[in-house]
């Protein structure tokens, strides 16, 4: 029995093939590098699927807050679930890097089987939140960080408020949960995502039409399931909001540190380049 690490990718190659390279010696990685990177190229793509037990594609251009980074996740999903060996799966970035050892996972994710989430529920969703749903997103694979588009898509929401436009649900689901797309999960729970997704194709089609669509996926999906009792909140990742924009994380260093080791966490992010690179070596070292 293994671990499966699916990665989302777009940028910093040498990051991410220092990662695919540690994650993939005795584990499966599937590597999806978005179309329009212009950092990774044809070449580095060969290079990742050069490595033993490694497979990279890139299918599909991701916007921020675009549905295309459900897909990825799916594409990846399928192809991890084809080899029979994988028990449990991690959906992480190309800018992550694990803070305990492939060892030490094993020992936890292998002989367990929960579903590492974060995940809020409606009651604590505020109203700015429920927008994203509640409305249509008509520029569903358009990065709308864009100031204009921003600002366009506000417009739109206003709009659809006189119209008394309120969607309820996301296919089937009244009771919508949200979090981050970075789930650790065992194979039931990512078999039950496909399947779920093949047999109601709705869901999809309705959340597409969210704006951040990603957040809401395996959350909704999770919860209104007989996995919901499966579901621990936390999703091991350690982040540093605080010093970040406010819609992302910050890039990690060395005061991150301690913060890292001392808490219960198996990834960290976001990593790159010369910025983090002491304190990817000082995580490496303990490891």
């Amino acid at each position: 029995m293994k671990q499966a690490f699916l990665i989302t990718a777009y940028r910093d190659f040498p990051s991410l093939y220092e990662l695919a390279s540690y994650l993939s010696e005795n584990n499966s990685v599937f590597i999806h590098v978005d179309t329009k990177s212009r950092e990774i190229r044809e070449e580095e793509i060969e290079k990742l699927n050069r490595l033993p037990n490694c497979m990279a594609i890139s299918v599909y251009n991701i916007a921020w807050g675009s549905i295309n980074h459900v897909y990825a996740f799916l594409e990846l999903l399928a192809w991890a679930l084809e080899d029979k060996e994988v028990s449990y799966l991690h959906c992480i970035t190309g800018e992550d890097y694990p803070v305990i050892s492939t060892e030490e996972m094993e020992e936890r994710f292998l002989s367990e089987s929960p579903i590492y989430m974060d995940c809020f529920s409606p009651e604590e969703l505020s109203d700015a939140v429920k927008i994203r749903y509640r409305y249509y997103n008509l520029f569903p694979n358009k990065n709308v960080k864009n100031p204009w588009l921003w600002q366009l898509q506000n417009f739109t929401v206003k709009l659809q408020k006189l119209l008394f436009i309120n969607r309820k649900k996301i296919g089937e689901f009244q009771n919508i949960f949200k979090g981050l797309v970075y789930v650790s999960m065992p194979r039931a729970a990512g078999e039950y995502v496909l399947n779920y997704c093949r047999e109601h194709p709705k869901y999809l089609k309705d959340l597409k039409k969210c704006q951040v669509p990603e957040e809401f996926f395996f959350q909704t999906l999770f919860m209104n399931s007989h996995f919901k009792d499966k579901v621990v909140k936390g999703n091991l990742r350690y982040m540093n909001w605080e010093k970040g924009d406010g819609s992302s994380p910050a890039y990690l260093d060395m005061e991150d540190y301690d913060r890292i080791v001392e808490g219960d966490y198996v990834f960290a992010r976001k990593f790159h380049g010369e910025d983090s690179r002491e304190l990817k070596e000082a995580l490496i070292k303990r490891l």
